[in-house]
């Protein structure tokens, strides 16, 4: 990771669960993170949290479906901080609406959130990496096992289609830049069940269920930004032992 101390991130979902943990330990190793969520006090309080680290930590809270809020939070990250290196696309939703209960505006909300906002955040980086003359940049998509495997019909119907998306979407990008002659690497990573705050009661109340921690999908981000130049990690998957969903 000390090629890429002083250099600079973007970490989309900061305030909670996998993306503070990623921005986390991206300040730690001496980065420059620009964390972005739409809980302001909470990306506030991660601000004090990391603010004695080597890196250094800013933030721009807003909902990242407004597409001119994700244009106008990338130049204000290459005007303050000078580039964009990094791009860690981890927003996202959970989402459990059977498509008999389903409408369109919910649809949406979910491929917005976490798969079309992501799009977008992808285009822009790639656009001011080749602008800035950086060959070296690299973008991880916090993907799921779900875009990979057919799931329950019933279940997490929109949600599991968005993290397909992201899967097809990862590869066709990598195969665009390989034929524009670049050597920025994207990667899709996909974790299977992993514990948060938000879901650590419900999971382990369930008896013999196995998870993943967050620190479980720090160290993989890490080792991912950690390949040499000759090394591109294009697909990783990452399970509990004993997992059996999906």
């Amino acid at each position: 990771m000390e090629r890429w101390s002083d250099r600079v991130a973007i970490v989309t979902g900061a305030s909670s669960g996998i993306g503070r943990a990623i921005a986390v330990a991206l300040v730690k190793s001496g980065m420059v993170v620009v964390g972005i969520a739409r809980r302001e006090d909470l990306l506030e309080k991660l601000s004090e949290e990391v603010d004695s680290y080597r890196g250094k930590f800013y933030y721009k809270s807003f909902d990242i479906r407004n597409e001119k809020h994700i244009t106008e939070c990338i130049q204000w990250t290459v005007t303050t901080c000078g580039s964009i290196d990094v791009l860690i696309n981890n927003a996202g939703v959970y989402d459990e609406t059977k498509l008999v209960d389903e409408s369109m505006d919910h649809g949406k909300m979910i491929m917005e959130t976490n798969y079309l906002a992501g799009c977008i955040f992808t285009k822009e980086v790639i656009n001011e990496m080749k602008l800035k003359g950086i060959d070296d940049g690299h973008i991880i998509n916090i993907n799921s096992v779900a875009g990979h495997y057919r799931a329950e019909p019933i279940k997490a119907l929109i949600h599991n289609a968005s993290k397909h998306c992201i899967t097809l979407t990862t590869d066709s990008i990598r195969r665009m830049l390989i034929n524009e002659g670049s050597k920025i690497k994207i990667t899709s990573l996909s974790p299977g069940v992993t514990i948060k705050e938000s879901s650590e009661q419900q999971l382990k109340s369930i008896p013999d269920m196995t998870y993943l921690e967050t620190e479980d999908i720090v160290n993989a981000t890490l080792y991912i930004l950690g390949t040499p130049p000759n090394v591109q990690v294009c697909e990783l998957t990452i399970r509990s032992v004993g997992e059996t969903m999906y």
